[in-house]
Order: structure tokens, then C-alpha cells, then sequence
């Protein structure tokens, strides 16, 4: 490697860069220490190395270029670019390097994945799903443990983490799943919005009650979505296409883009995605020819970044997602039948925007973060209410149309220690205020409004003073001890009818954190880790008392560990759970069909999980299994619930195993994959009529992969045996009191798909 003469002593960073695509790790490596690294040559594709600890920008791109038929050349004080090294070395070797560790920072200080002293899974976007292109919540829950998700539609499902499950009905307490874009909340009572996961690092999965540093609503955990951060001194593009054919369905299409342009002699960069998916259905109504379930997504994003000073960067964003579905995909005679007794059209339409601002650099040596967020999601769904028009007072009504919109602006400040420091800690202040206002119309027969009245309204804030931070207090031995002091409002008002609701409510309180952690060696820990969370109550005018549904908390203990072999191509993670959720809120349909929100008891999860991964040469294997019994014990005054009240959703069993093989045909290197997961039985609800069983079925995916003169070629088979099993018991709360609801899985696809980097 050649260099430029450089300063006297260059400064070192912490740099956590794991091995990858080499393009990604240079711009991984470039947002972490501010230098501008120019790419002139073609690094798509190319794996580069595992970089971590203190290092130069020199040492850092020397360690990283090793195994790589490129060098760095110093042009100036933090500026460098790529050229070849001679002579080239074989790319088409196999390698042997060890399994890289992932740097994860969902617990706001930068981590090894492999010494976090807490339940956490990633999800890193392979070749496959790269050249894909854009991918989802689901094909997260498909690839990490513990996670699971309803499958109302896009846009409109509820994530779940580690069985802690209120209800499987879009009602109005707030999610107990924590959704973030980097360092922006997202939601607060909304569903997940169908984020498109497009030009992203990496998704973080955090499992267990995170309240001291998520604050209210993290009961299960925290959803986190990484995304690709703007590259100062560095072009680079990428445009992906593809093309599907379902089985009894239709062909679909998607693409995407992505540029990042250097502006401001390389101090700064701006960096766009665009996207747009079209699915075609597959459920046809009885007396329809076509399917009607048919998806449109269109997104984009924008982000600029510019570093003022060394070690300082100033990141701006904004997205953008609407999705539309021309019909709901549930039928109502069987799961294996895809046609639906003739209806009404169900249409629905979800709007996302966010934007976004963070600053984050060195104080001393302190790093200090300022980010702030606002995030807004619109959603409009429309029900065929035939059956249960009378019961709202109006037989001539035909359609109930629900619209939402939700907002949600979050702020923080935090400072976290420095890097090696015997104690590790984060710490800060945050301001959270969603709104949420819902409006219920009836229509009749030629859509003209009648004079039922449902809406909504509500304004929840939380002020909160947080930390978090371990202590080595023996060797091999670290403490933790966090906490979170708050104050969460909520001010609710509910109207049907004439009957007007109104309530406003306080609370201060505390959720703590503890874990302990031993480390057997460099690369084995073990750990024990106490959680709490909390969640605020609301309006509930079913309830003659009090009009509310109380608080609810949960405490969780999990007892893990992480064990990594072979020089780190064997890794292993598992551990055992014991949840208690006491006051469970839970969203309920009432007998109109509408959704009320109410205490159901006391509930106990009680699991374990574990997941391995193997990488002995051109072979990969990758495998995780959940068990856990997710039950409510106790009613609201008490008394016990027979044994087997599941909590909604989430099943008893799960499991995945999937297979890489790597192999070179004419000289090409061609990766194929066949992969298979397992989701056991669930129950739509715990409510008496509505305990309905789904699940329990097998489903098969084959995949294959290859590179042809830079352009990344994907071709793949979901659904296999083109399995129909019932992913979702529902589809219409005013029809399902009256027939059966099933949610089949998506028939078999095929899709070929291409990525080209420019």
C-alpha cells in the first residue's frame, strides 16, 4: 500500500467493522472515523475483511484490503482512494477466513454481537437478499428466532418478540414492540408500517423487556432497522430488478436504485433510494375472474451526511412509503381453497413518512449524540359489515371505513463513555409525544356516509432521564446496571355515537436493569440478565367503574450464552426465559364488531432458544429453534384460567434449518441454498369465541446465486410444496363472529431477480 507522507501521528479510532462486501465495509469504515475513501474501481461483491479495535485509517484499510485485489493510496490527510495491487490474488478461492463479528448499537453504545450481555439477534441482508433488492418484516421473522408477526396485510401486521402477545386486532394500546429506523421511534399504537428493507446494514432485534433504555411500550423488545449511511468522497450506485410468478396468481415486478453522490470536496455526501414493488394476488372472490389482493408499494429515501470536524458527523434523512392493496387476502371457506364467498372490495392503503436528524461526536473522550425524529403513518382500511350493519344502528350500511393517523416525534441526548474504558456506560435524556386520532365512517350501498359516529383521539408524551453501563468487578467478570426515570401522560378522548369519554392520567415511575456477565474466554460468555418495561393505560368505556384499562408491566429474567469455535466459523447462542406480565392490556372486538382495549390478567412466558451457525469451507449452515409456553394465568380479579389460555399468535414451536453450498460450475462460483422452518400450532385469541387454531405447518424455500461480470444474478422458489396452511385466522372483525376466517400462505413463487453495481 502507498501512502502520501502523513502527519506526525495519526490518529487512531474505534473501528468495528465486520467482514463483508467490500463496498459497504469501506462506507461502514468511512462513517466511523470521517475519512473519505474514493472508489474508481469496481469493489461490488468483493469480500473484504474483518477490521476491529483501535487502529489508524492506514492500519484500518491495510487490514481490510489483505485479502482483496486492491490497495489504499494516501491523497490526502483523510483522504484515500483504491487502486489495484499486482499482482491480483484469486477470488475465487475458497476462503478461510474465520467468521467476522457484527458491531451492534441498539443499546446505544457500539457492541460485538458476540459479548452482549442481553437476548439479541441480527439480521444482515445477504447476496440473495441484496440482489432482491427490497425485503420486509417477514422475511426477518423468518431468518432470526423469536420473532413473530401477524399477517393482516403489509402495512397493516403486529410484531411480536419472544411470546409477549396482547392481541391480534388492531386496536388502539400501544405496540409492544419498540419499531426504530437508526435512531427515530417510528411508532407508538400503530402497526409495523411495511417497511421496504432497501439499501439497509443490518436489522436489530433486541428480545425481553427493554424499558431502560427504549422506555414505555418495549414490553417484548426492540425492532431496529439499520440503514446504509451516505459515503462522503466515494460515487457508487446500484440498481436492482426482478420478476415473480405465483402460483394461481399473476406475475409481479419490483426495482430499486440507490446513488451516493460526494459533495463538498468529499466532507459530505448525499445518498438516495427509490423503490417500488407490485405483487400480484392470489385469492379470488366467487364471482370475480381475476384475483383481487393484488400490492402496489412505492417508496423512497433520501439522507445527506457531512463531517464538520474529525470524528464529527451531521446526518439528515427522509422517507417516504405509501402501499395500496386492491383487496384483503383472507378467504372464508377453507385454507387450501383460495376463493372467498362473494363480498365486498376491502381495500386498504398505508402512508409512511419520517424525517430525521442526529449529530454525534467526540466530547473529550466522551462521544455525545443529539437525535431527533418525526415520524408520520396514515392508514385507511375499508370492511364489508353486511352481517353487523344492524348492530350499529343502521341496516342499510355496506362498508365501515377505518382511517387513522398516527404521529410520533421523538428526541434524545446521550453521552457514552470512552471506548476501553473499564466501565462502559451510555446516558441521557429523551422526549417522546404521539398522537393518534381514528375516525370511523359507515357507508351505505352507494358509498354515501350515514350518520354513525366513531373517533378517537389521543396525546401520549414521556420525559425520561436514562443509563446504562457494565463494571468489570472481578476478571472475566462484568456487572450491569441501568434504569430509566419517567414521567408518561396520556389524555384520551373516545366518541360513539353521543356517548363522549374523556380521561387524563400521570404516571412517574422506574424501570431498572440488571445482568452479570463471565466470559470463559475471548469469544464465550455466559450471562444472566434481569428486565423490566412498562406500559401506560387509557380509555376504556367498557369499563362502568373507572372508563380505563390500567397500566400493565412486565419483568423478565433470561439466563444465555454466546460460544464461538473452529477460529469463529462455528458460533452458538441460546438461553432459557421466564416472563411475568401482570395487568396484560389487551385489544378485544366488542360484539358491533369495533375494538375496545381492556385488562385480561396475568400471564406467564416461560422458553428457550437456541441458534447455531457453521461455515467448513464452501458449505454454510444456519439453524435456530424456539420453544416457549406463552400462557394467561389469571383473570383480572385473580382467579385462576384453565391451563391452556394461550396468549395470542405465537406458537410453542419454531424452528429453521437452512443449507448453503458453494460451488464452482466454468468457472463460476455459484452459491445454492435450500432452506426449510417449521411454525407450530397458535390461537388467533385468548377471548372465548375467538380461540380459533392456525399454524402448524412446514414450508420449503430453494435459492441459487451468482455473479456474472459484476451483475449479481438470484433465482429462487418460495413455498416449495406450495403449502396452503392458514397463517391467520382472521381478516373481518365484523364478519368473524359469523364464519371462519383463514389467511393462506402466499402459493409458490418464483423469482428471478438481478443487481448491477455501477
Amino acid at each position: 500500500m502507498s501512502a502520501a507522507p502523513a502527519v506526525a501521528r495519526d490518529a487512531r479510532f474505534r473501528i468495528d467493522v465486520p467482514a463483508g462486501d467490500l463496498t459497504d465495509a469501506l462506507a461502514t469504515l468511512s462513517s466511523q472515523t470521517g475519512a473519505s475513501i474514493g472508489i474508481a474501481v469496481h469493489s461490488r461483491g468483493i469480500e473484504s475483511s474483518a477490521v476491529r479495535g483501535r487502529h489508524s485509517v492506514a492500519d484500518a484499510l491495510a487490514m481490510m484490503l489483505a485479502t482483496t485485489p486492491f490497495a489504499a493510496e494516501r491523497i490526502g490527510p483523510t483522504i484515500w482512494r483504491l487502486i489495484p495491487r499486482q499482482p491480483p490474488i484469486d477470488r475465487d478461492a475458497p476462503s478461510i477466513r474465520p467468521l467476522a463479528d457484527i458491531i451492534v448499537t441498539a443499546r446505544k453504545i457500539p457492541e460485538a454481537l458476540s459479548r452482549i450481555a442481553t437476548p439479541i439477534a441480527v439480521y444482515v441482508p445477504r447476496a440473495v437478499a441484496r440482489a432482491r433488492g427490497s425485503t420486509g418484516i417477514h422475511d426477518v421473522a423468518a431468518t432470526i428466532e423469536g420473532l413473530s408477526v401477524t399477517n393482516l396485510g403489509p402495512g397493516r401486521d403486529r410484531p411480536f418478540i419472544r411470546g409477549i402477545a396482547d392481541s391480534p386486532f388492531n386496536g388502539f394500546s400501544q405496540s409492544t414492540v419498540s419499531v426504530n429506523i437508526d435512531d427515530a421511534r417510528v411508532t407508538y399504537d400503530a402497526p409495523e408500517p411495511g417497511l421496504r428493507l432497501v439499501d439497509i446494514a443490518r436489522v436489530e432485534v433486541l428480545k425481553g423487556p427493554q424499558g431502560p433504555l427504549y422506555g414505555t411500550g418495549a414490553l417484548g423488545g426492540v425492532y431496529r432497522i439499520v440503514t446504509n449511511r451516505p459515503v462522503p468522497g466515494s460515487f457508487d450506485s446500484v440498481a436492482t430488478m426482478g420478476f415473480e410468478q405465483i402460483a394461481d396468481g399473476g406475475v409481479g415486478a419490483d426495482a430499486s436504485g440507490m446513488i451516493n453522490v460526494p459533495v463538498f470536496a468529499a466532507r459530505a455526501a448525499l445518498r438516495f433510494v427509490g423503490y417500488v414493488h407490485a405483487e400480484s394476488g392470489w385469492v379470488k372472490n366467487a364471482t370475480a375472474t381475476d384475483k383481487v389482493n393484488d400490492t402496489r408499494i412505492l417508496g423512497a429515501r433520501a439522507a445527506f451526511r457531512i463531517i464538520p470536524a474529525t470524528g464529527w458527523t451531521v446526518d439528515v434523512g427522509a422517507t417516504r412509503q405509501r402501499i395500496d392493496v386492491r383487496d384483503s387476502q383472507y378467504v372464508d371457506i377453507d385454507a387450501d381453497d383460495l376463493t372467498r364467498s362473494n363480498r365486498l372490495p376491502e381495500p386498504s392503503s398505508t402512508k409512511f413518512s419520517l424525517v430525521s436528524a442526529t449529530v454525534a461526536g467526540p466530547i473529550g473522550a466522551q462521544r455525545l449524540t443529539l437525535a431527533t425524529s418525526h415520524a408520520w403513518q396514515d392508514s385507511s382500511e375499508t370492511y364489508d359489515l353486511t352481517p353487523m350493519a344492524s348492530a350499529l344502528g343502521f341496516a342499510s350500511g355496506r362498508t365501515y371505513v377505518d382511517s387513522r393517523r398516527h404521529r410520533v416525534f421523538d428526541q434524545e441526548v446521550r453521552v457514552e463513555s470512552a471506548e476501553g474504558h473499564h466501565f462502559a456506560w451510555t446516558a441521557g435524556a429523551s422526549y417522546l409525544a404521539a398522537t393518534t386520532v381514528a375516525v370511523g365512517t359507515l357507508r351505505d350501498e352507494n358509498r354515501r356516509a350515514l350518520p354513525f359516529s366513531f373517533a378517537l383521539h389521543r396525546a401520549a408524551t414521556e420525559a425520561a432521564l436514562f443509563a446504562d453501563g457494565s463494571l468489570e468487578i472481578l476478571p472475566r467478570m462484568r456487572a450491569g446496571l441501568g434504569g430509566r426515570l419517567f414521567r408518561a401522560t396520556t389524555n384520551d378522548e373516545r366518541r360513539e355515537e353521543i356517548d363522549v369519554a374523556v380521561t387524563a392520567r400521570a404516571r412517574i415511575g422506574i424501570t431498572p436493569s440488571a445482568s452479570l456477565t463471565y466470559s470463559l474466554a475471548e469469544d464465550r460468555i455466559v450471562y444472566i440478565r434481569f428486565g423490566t418495561a412498562f406500559r401506560p393505560g387509557g380509555l376504556d368505556p367498557t369499563n362502568i367503574t373507572t372508563a380505563r384499562y390500567d397500566s400493565d408491566e412486565i419483568r423478565s429474567i433470561d439466563v444465555g450464552s454466546r460460544v464461538s469455535l473452529d477460529r469463529g466459523r462455528l458460533s452458538l447462542s441460546g438461553g432459557g426465559f421466564r416472563s411475568s406480565w401482570f395487568n396484560v392490556q389487551s385489544d378485544y372486538l366488542l360484539e358491533d364488531g369495533l375494538v375496545g382495549t381492556r385488562n385480561a390478567g396475568d400471564a406467564l412466558i416461560v422458553g428457550f432458544e437456541g441458534a447455531v451457525e457453521w461455515r467448513p469451507g464452501d458449505w454454510s449452515l444456519r439453524a435456530w429453534a424456539t420453544a416457549q409456553r406463552a400462557r394467561l394465568e389469571k383473570a383480572p380479579e385473580g382467579v385462576d384460567l384453565p391451563a391452556d389460555r394461550r396468549l395470542p399468535i405465537v406458537p410453542d414451536l419454531s424452528a429453521k434449518l437452512e443449507v448453503d453450498r458453494t460451488v464452482t460450475i466454468a468457472d463460476r462460483r455459484i452459491t445454492f441454498t435450500l432452506g426449510g422452518a417449521y411454525r407450530g400450532h397458535s390461537r388467533l385469541s385468548f377471548d372465548p369465541g375467538l380461540d380459533r387454531a392456525m399454524g402448524g405447518y412446514a414450508i420449503f424455500h430453494a435459492d441459487a446465486f451468482t455473479t456474472v461480470e459484476g451483475l449479481g444474478v438470484h433465482l429462487g422458489v418460495s413455498n416449495l410444496s406450495n403449502n396452503r396452511a392458514d397463517s391467520f385466522a382472521f381478516g373481518n372483525p365484523f364478519r368473524i363472529r359469523t364464519e371462519r376466517q383463514y389467511t393462506p400462505l402466499q402459493p409458490r413463487t418464483i423469482n428471478l431477480s438481478l443487481a448491477s453495481h455501477f
